[in-house]
């Protein structure tokens, strides 16, 4: 009797007990997600779109790159490499400029932050000659609102231009 009395709460309780709500999706991989933003600004960069290269970035975003002055921080920095960039250009008959890129070598995130590294090649036009000068980007993004800035980005040229063949 002991039990049957123990078996009928046992089978009230489970009747009585709430439903666990349906789980949400899981979140997509951010460090998939911050690398897809990555390659989404190359590609509009590579297509002309400053104004966006431009906004994705951080005001103050760190950059390293290998022409001169090699260094760009503070305030506008984006829009100072971007100057410097089509003076190097000019000064050295550039045209054309854009990077290609490879999947990830490297993406981590932790939600907030992510570090990625991506083979690149900076393909451009130099008097008239097709160049190609293999290298990679390493960038440091950050979670800010809705979605993801460019806190910091390196080029580092694996070797010197050299013809396309």
């Amino acid at each position: 009797m002991l039990r049957s009395v123990l078996m009928a709460g046992l089978a009230a309780m489970m009747w009585s007990a709430p439903v666990p709500a349906a789980q949400p999706a899981k979140a997509a991989n951010p460090a998939e997600d911050a690398t897809r933003f990555v390659t989404t600004i190359i590609d509009k960069f590579n297509a002309g779109d400053v104004k966006s290269w431009l906004s994705a970035q951080e005001d103050s975003t760190m950059i390293v790159d290998e022409f001169g002055p090699h260094a760009w921080s503070g305030p506008g920095s984006p829009k100072r490499w971007l100057d410097d960039y089509a003076k190097d250009s000019t000064a050295n008959g550039v045209t054309g400029g854009r990077v290609d890129y490879g999947k990830a070598l490297q993406a981590t995130s932790d939600g907030t932050t992510a570090y990625i590294v991506l083979p690149t090649t900076y393909r451009f036009v130099q008097k008239g000659t097709k160049m190609a000068e293999d290298g990679r980007m390493t960038f440091v993004v950050k979670h800010e609102g809705d979605g993801w800035k460019i806190a910091s980005w390196t080029w580092s040229a694996g070797g010197a231009p050299a013809p396309e063949k």
